[in-house]
């Protein structure tokens, strides 16, 4: 096929279509949508009554920082990855903040062990980290959904960072209102119930965010 037997067979039966705004202006829609919904569970739930202690903890406030970077950053990652030509580095840009998450996580375990033993490592049932978890993340993923199925979706890049930015965020708003810090409670049921939503979703994306491939005549 040569190319101008190419650029006719591109320009047949074109339809109007209403381009999209920029991911900026997409990813401050879906802040809009989720952090009312999400502070509203807060608000039913109630906060910790040592949060004011919590908000000039610094351990605290650097896993809270680094779940909420996670959370931007991979909402980021998954809106411009439904732009044909996104640079690869903005696509895995949440690797950064998600990595430094876990670090943090990490950090905190080691120095419990260091200071409390075998006895600082006790991990308890809290299974209710998972369905708070999904419940606050419902929405911030339902929008997240609606904003991924306008763009290009060539891969499964933005259902996998979007699956994660509403976890991650879900995540943050759930240590306001759930009194378990101790790092490796944190890393296993809270940081675990993350992954879960994230794998969950992402493997849910077919039914959700079906995929669109490019055919040439």
């Amino acid at each position: 096929m040569n190319t101008e037997d190419l650029i006719d067979a591109l320009a047949a039966n074109l339809e109007p279509v209403r381009p999209l705004f920029p991911p900026a202006l997409q990813l401050l829609g879906w802040l809009a949508a989720s952090v009312p919904a999400i502070g509203g569970v807060v608000a039913l739930e109630g906060l910790r009554e040592d949060l004011p202690a919590k908000l000039v903890d610094p351990v605290f406030l650097t896993e809270q920082i680094a779940a909420v970077a996670t959370a931007l950053a991979a909402a980021w990652a998954a809106l411009t990855a439904c732009v044909p030509g996104t640079a690869r580095w903005a696509r895995w840009l949440p690797a950064v903040p998600l990595t430094f998450w876990m670090a943090s996580l990490a950090r905190q375990c080691w120095f419990e062990w260091i200071h409390a033993g075998t006895s600082g490592m006790v991990l308890r049932p809290d299974w209710m980290c998972v369905p708070d978890i999904a419940l606050t993340s419902a929405l911030p993923a339902f929008a997240m959904v609606i904003s991924i199925r306008r763009g290009a979706r060539l891969s499964s890049e933005p259902m996998l960072w979007g699956s994660l930015a509403a976890a991650a965020l879900s995540n943050a708003a759930l240590r306001l209102f759930h009194a378990q810090d101790a790092a490796l409670m944190v890393i296993v049921w809270q940081f675990g119930s993350v992954t879960l939503f994230t794998m969950v979703l992402a493997a849910l994306r077919r039914f959700l965010v079906a995929e669109r491939k490019i055919v040439v005549p």
